[in-house]
């Protein structure tokens, strides 16, 4: 467990007596920790939603929103804090204070003379239980996305591919747009695999991906479909605009070496294009062989080249030869 640091803690707190919050506020800020302060629940909340604090001390009566007012509301903020509330030491706000604990309050702590060493104990114990609540999830958000995640290269994988493609498919038909798909194939892997290693051909296909990644649109996706192999979705792009954007990104590859196991790589691509007209009712099936089609041919042909599916439709659109060959570096 890590060690608590209280310098790297903010603590908001919240009452209406100003003695009383200044000697707590001195408190804390002499055991090393970040304060903010408030007079009411009103205000805290307002300080809260553009200073969220892990921790708040607050008082269970206050004019404009009261303690336990505050803590409802506070629970329903996506950075919830942990709350502790201050107490008179009468039957009726110890009652209130009982009833803050059911509701989900870290703690209660009566104003008496041992309040100022109790509220700086409870704020440690506080700060590191919400540390462990974003440290669970956090991990239970990084093992949910582990399935979706490509571990070599960090790209979404095969499972990803399937879904977004599914999703992208519905998409253009509810909307009647265009969609593009593009299958990479990172040329010659096997002979850097044989000649140099699989632990440099690791590194290439890393910074193949990498390179595809800050060459492609913000709205594109990009995903290890398996081996050498790369997907791209482009959404609201026909064939022309798909074919424009796999010979950019080609270029891009051949234009400059990658960095592999900590070398230059000189390294080249090949890739095929299909599209789905808003119109047609093909599945994704259909479109990922037409791509690997087109892919396959641009092998063929000789490597580091975009090829587009045979589609007469799109053909005529372009006006041109579908395919497009990249000269070499």
């Amino acid at each position: 467990m890590e060690e608590h640091e209280p310098q790297r803690t903010q603590v908001l707190v919240v009452d209406d007596t100003t003695l009383v919050r200044k000697l707590i506020v001195a408190r804390l800020r002499a055991a090393g920790y970040r304060v903010a302060e408030a007079k009411d629940g009103q205000e805290a909340l307002e300080l809260f939603r553009t200073q969220a604090s892990p921790v708040v001390i607050t008082d269970l009566n206050m004019p404009r929103l009261g303690g336990l007012g505050l803590l409802s509301a506070l629970r329903e903020h996506p950075l919830a804090p942990e709350v502790i509330l201050l107490s008179a030491s009468g039957a009726p706000d110890a009652e209130a204070a009982a009833e803050a604990l059911r509701l989900g309050a870290h703690d209660y702590i009566a104003k008496d003379a041992s309040a100022g060493d109790a509220v700086v104990l409870a704020v440690q114990r506080a700060a590191e239980k919400w540390r462990l609540r974003e440290e669970n999830a956090r991990l239970a958000n990084d093992l949910r996305r582990l399935p979706l995640i490509d571990s070599l290269t960090n790209v979404a994988n095969r499972r990803a591919f399937d879904e977004a493609l599914r999703a992208e498919i519905a998409r253009a038909h509810r909307h009647q747009r265009d969609l593009a798909l593009v299958l990479f194939d990172l040329d010659h892997l096997k002979r850097i695999n044989d000649t140099l290693g699989h632990q440099t051909g690791d590194h290439a296909l890393s910074a193949f991906a990498a390179r595809l990644g800050s060459l492609m649109r913000a709205s594109d996706r990009l995903f290890r479909y398996g081996g050498e192999e790369f997907a791209l979705l482009l959404p609201d792009a026909g064939p022309l605009s798909g074919l424009e954007a796999a010979r950019r990104l080609v270029r891009g590859i051949a234009e400059q070496p990658l960095a592999a196991n900590g070398s230059p790589l000189a390294m080249t691509c090949s890739a095929g294009v299909a599209s789905l007209h808003a119109s047609d009712a093909a599945e994704g099936a259909d479109l990922i062989a037409r791509a690997g089609a087109a892919l396959e041919a641009a092998k063929h042909a000789g490597r580091n080249r975009a090829l587009l599916a045979d589609e007469p439709r799109a053909a005529a659109r372009i006006g041109a030869p579908a395919s497009l060959a990249v000269k070499p570096c």
